[in-house]
């Protein structure tokens, strides 16, 4: 059962819907902010909160989007078909005259379809249910084709009968030649030559009637010598047509030698070709010649130019004209440090967003592509939410509490490095800080951070190593607000994404806490890896979490963003595999070497030489 139908162009305006039921919470919009937004229409369905399924299909000739909502309790095996079945109903009978703010009644058309694909769905599947014949499966095939070559052998191996020997038949000696059979003979030879039917002659296979024979008569007791056809493939260059003459004689001239004797006291007849091929060959006249001729020229010159710029003005885009210029940009992508799942998905949805679409007059395929894959990487890389840390920070302040800031990742990427880092920022903007010291698993971790408070003038709240983290950062947190500290940034232990007892001790840590903003620290140097940390992650966080809504990961900061030099791919894996923003971005090892994310700048330089 659908629970919503809905179609609308991609600029929201619903054209027509479909809702029989009250759907729970707003599955549409989610869909449109995490698959639009983020330029993941190349998936198959989208899942809203465990509870609804969202499938689409696009119609970019006018733009248009067919969305159809589900409960995942009830999995629709025909809901792509009637997609598809909508999507043609509905462009068939408006496709060209699709007008804004319009009522359009396809009430009639969607009910006949809710009824028919159900129908037709089920009576296909049951007709690829159906039992296949052992003789239609390949080796039945085979069994058949043995049995048959097995029948063939034996028939080969049998010994034929003798045949009964036959009585010689009585044959007349052949009667004397005299010069008056000679020349009688050579007479019709000459009449066969020049196209004459001469009565009781038969035809001999495969023997061509020459065109052009010698006037001059041999000799008694001499043979003639036969001149052997030379054949050309037809081309325009064999016919002269100034003179069509000449260009008959240039190609008899062509002609080589045959080897074929006509002795004096020989019956030999020459046969001519089928009458039907013959006829259609030898009887082209030379308007019929000069008629083919300036077909092909108009086909190769001036035909053959206006089919090109007519299928460049309405050239509609397909899969096929996609796909290579595609594969090459998903190369291009993983060079740049793209992970290849990413880049795959990524060209996906711009091939979805793309098909059906008119190429622009004199414009390139590969010129189109990469203007959708520039807007695409613009909105992975644009948050769909702003995290302003000044902003939100100075708004907790007024309301007296501490703007809590969580950072964690995996082992030696640079966690307490960033931190400092973000402290001496919030510090230059006139906001108390305190670093809460919660990695208590690592040797000279409080140590470390210690030397930093020192550097940048502020305190460090620590309760030693082998304690409970979640338990610190709370009493942390109690103690910054006491004391009107305004943002408490804390420290966790690095772990790897695959031990689950720390992952769990570090959703106890969130879901304790509840901190304004949990920022993931990941390297720019790796691609693959970065996903895999921070997927798992951004699960383990959902996953352990206390509450009933737990928190992931809401932020990410890339450290030794300047040592990849052109690779940035892993601002675009990291981004499009949480959806969440770049927040901060390290350039190098002082506590300056601050930056926030230049998005421009990074497409810029993942599309540098395409």
């Amino acid at each position: 059962m659908i629970d919503y139908f809905s179609i609308f162009t991609k600029t929201g305006l619903i054209i027509w819907q479909y809702c029989p039921t009250h759907l729970q919470g707003n599955p549409v919009n989610e869909f449109i902010k995490v698959v639009f937004l983020e330029e993941r229409s190349g998936s198959d369905s989208f899942s809203c909160d465990n509870k609804y399924v969202v499938k689409w299909t696009l119609a970019n000739e006018q733009d248009l989007v067919f969305v159809a909502v589900y409960q995942k309790i009830l999995p629709l095996s025909y809901i792509d078909d009637f997609l598809s079945a909508a999507k043609k109903e509905f462009m068939n009978t408006y496709g060209d005259n699709i007008q804004p703010f319009e009522n359009y009644p396809f009430d009639k058309q969607f009910d006949s379809l809710l009824k028919e694909v159900p129908k037709l769905v089920s009576q296909k599947k049951n007709k690829e249910k159906t039992p296949i014949r052992f003789e239609d499966t390949a080796k039945g095939r085979d069994i058949s084709k043995d049995k048959s070559k097995n029948t063939k052998k034996e028939k080969k191996d049998k010994k034929p009968e003798p045949k009964p020997v036959e009585e010689p038949k009585y044959e007349p000696e052949p009667e004397p030649t005299t010069p008056d059979s000679e020349n009688s003979k050579l007479k019709k030879l000459n009449k066969l030559r020049s196209g004459d039917k001469v009565a009781g002659s038969r035809r001999l296979p495969n023997k061509r009637t020459p065109k052009k024979v010698e006037e001059s008569e041999p000799e008694p007791g001499t043979k003639r010598v036969k001149e052997k056809r030379k054949w050309k493939e037809d081309t325009d260059e064999s016919f002269n047509l100034n003179n069509t003459e000449d260009a008959t004689t240039s190609k008899a001239q062509q002609q080589d030698v045959d080897t074929t004797d006509y002795g004096v006291g020989e019956a030999v007849l020459i046969d001519q070709f089928d009458e039907s091929s013959s006829s259609e060959e030898e009887s082209e006249s030379d308007e019929e010649i000069k008629e083919k001729q300036e077909t092909a020229k108009a086909t190769k010159s001036g035909g053959g130019l206006l089919k090109y710029f007519t299928s460049i003005c309405n050239k509609e885009l397909s899969e096929a004209d996609l796909q290579p210029v595609l594969e090459q940009f998903s190369n291009h992508l993983v060079s740049k440090n793209v992970a290849k799942e990413i880049a795959e998905k990524l060209c996906a949805s711009v091939s979805q967003n793309l098909v059906g679409k008119q190429l622009s007059t004199f414009s390139r395929v590969s010129t189109t592509v990469r203007a959708a894959m520039e807007d695409a990487l613009t909105r992975i890389l644009t948050p769909k939410k702003q995290i302003d840390v000044l902003r939100e920070a100075r708004a907790s302040k007024v309301n007296k509490k501490p703007y809590v800031i969580v950072f964690v990742g995996v082992n030696g990427v640079g966690k307490s490095t960033s931190l400092a880092k973000v402290c001496s920022w919030l510090l230059q903007n006139n906001l108390k800080v305190m670093i809460a010291a919660c990695d208590t698993f690592r040797s000279g971790a409080i140590e470390q951070l210690e030397v930093h408070a020192r550097n940048l003038d502020v305190e460090v709240f620590h309760r030693g190593y082998g304690k409970d983290s979640a338990a610190i950062a709370r009493e942390a947190i109690q103690k910054a607000k006491n004391s009107g500290i305004d943002v408490v940034l804390v420290d966790t232990a690095g772990r790897m994404q695959d031990n689950e007892p720390l992952m769990k001790a570090l959703a106890k840590l969130v879901g304790v806490n509840q901190p304004d903003l949990v920022l993931f620290v990941g390297e720019a140097l790796v691609g693959n890896e970065a996903v895999d940390q921070l997927t798992k992650f951004n699960r383990a966080l959902e996953e352990f979490g206390l509450s009933k809504n737990p928190r992931g990961i809401d932020g990410i900061f890339l450290t030794k963003f300047d040592t990849v030099d052109e690779k940035v791919g892993a601002a675009i894996s990291m981004a499009y595999t949480t959806g969440q923003p770049i927040v901060f971005v390290g350039i190098g090892q002082k506590y300056s070497d601050l930056k926030i994310l230049n998005v421009p700048r990074i497409v810029s330089i993942l599309l540098k030489g395409k």
